[in-house]
């Protein structure tokens, strides 16, 4: 059974802690709920009740395949209701109803949720009690691609467990973005500091725009009736709303991490920090020549008041321009004194 890296790797932990009996009674898995997380919640439940004399899960005897089916007896699945597109307070009585019944393989019961951020309000607080009080036996599974929006009480009762494959991939393209931004334009004219923006702006607008389809792909192809459309619609610009400032957030990290090596090379620290954008040692150096300690430390407030301004829900083109232009005045001022 081929399974991705970090699939592999989250596994064989879970694994090892069944084994010697540390499993949690609650896992918050962090991705892809039709992807990578979807995939290890599945496999985790197999370990639990799969027959192979060998190494398990197999993936091939009859709980697996059962499992792969969700068909097996002892397994809930709970999913998000087609129609108001959020998990019920009804089907958290059918989660209770579930796990206080006799497991039919005499074993564990399990439960798993599939986009576990789509718990309302008054479902999640009524889960909660569950989660405090778990019976014996029994695994929670809850798989989002946005914890954020959970509960921070439901959080705290989980242990995590972060499949960072999306994530690598959108901080490999905003990593870039950074780069080409401050290396890919010449200048350090207000025309120079306004392309660096716009260069910026375009992969976020892109990256937005993946959101937009990995969320509508992740939707029901159902229609809701005319009284539920609002509704459904509510819940969909959140998700991209919040898969969006977490992309917004990530990026300022990696703007952060370029202004910190640049003070890292101004200061002449190069001791027990490496770098995060190694592979760019000459354009660091060369702004960090253009630089005063103060006015490294500038460019890193600088970046701290972007991202509280974006926190503040100011636009975000507005901040990304006038941040811009700040950068590139203090490396302008420095080159003007001398």
């Amino acid at each position: 059974m081929s399974l991705e890296p970090e699939v592999e790797q989250a596994l064989a932990s879970l694994r090892q802690s069944m084994a010697s009996g540390r499993l949690a009674h609650a896992y918050l898995i962090v991705g892809a709920p039709r992807g990578a997380a979807g995939v290890l919640a599945e496999r985790v439940v197999e370990l639990l009740y799969c027959t192979a004399p060998g190494e398990r899960p197999c993936g091939q005897c009859a709980k697996c395949r059962q499992i792969a089916a969700h068909t097996h007896p002892d397994v809930l699945w709970v999913e998000p209701q087609k129609k108001s597109r959020g998990i019920l307070m009804a089907q958290i009585k059918a989660v209770q109803d579930h796990i206080n019944l006799t497991s039919f393989e005499g074993g564990w019961k399990a439960v798993v949720f599939l986009n576990a951020d789509r718990l309302n309000p008054y479902a999640a607080n009524r889960f909660l009690k569950t989660l405090e009080e778990p019976p014996d036996k029994c695994l929670f599974l809850l798989v989002t691609d946005q914890p954020a929006a959970l509960l921070p009480t439901v959080v705290s009762r989980c242990q995590r467990v972060v499949l960072a494959a999306e994530a690598a991939v959108s901080g490999a393209e905003l990593r870039a973005a950074v780069v080409l931004a401050m290396t890919g334009i010449e200048g350090r004219s207000l025309v120079a500091a306004v392309e660096r923006s716009r260069k910026v702006l375009g992969v976020l607008k892109r990256m937005r725009e993946e959101i937009e389809k990995t969320v509508d792909a992740d939707e029901h192809t159902d229609t809701p009736a005319s009284e539920e459309l609002k509704a459904a619609k509510e819940i969909r610009d959140a998700r991209i709303e919040s898969l969006y400032k977490e992309t917004i957030t990530e990026l300022f990290r990696w703007l952060l991490l370029w202004q910190r090596d640049v003070l890292l090379r101004v200061v002449g620290a190069d001791g027990p920090v490496a770098p995060a954008f190694p592979d760019q040692v000459e354009a660091i150096q060369q702004s960090a020549a253009a630089l005063t300690y103060r006015r490294a430390l500038d460019n890193i407030n600088t970046i701290e008041d972007m991202r509280w301004q974006v926190a503040q829900n100011l636009p975000v083109p507005v901040v990304m321009e006038r941040g811009f232009i700040r950068l590139t005045a203090a490396d302008d001022r420095m080159q003007n004194a001398e």
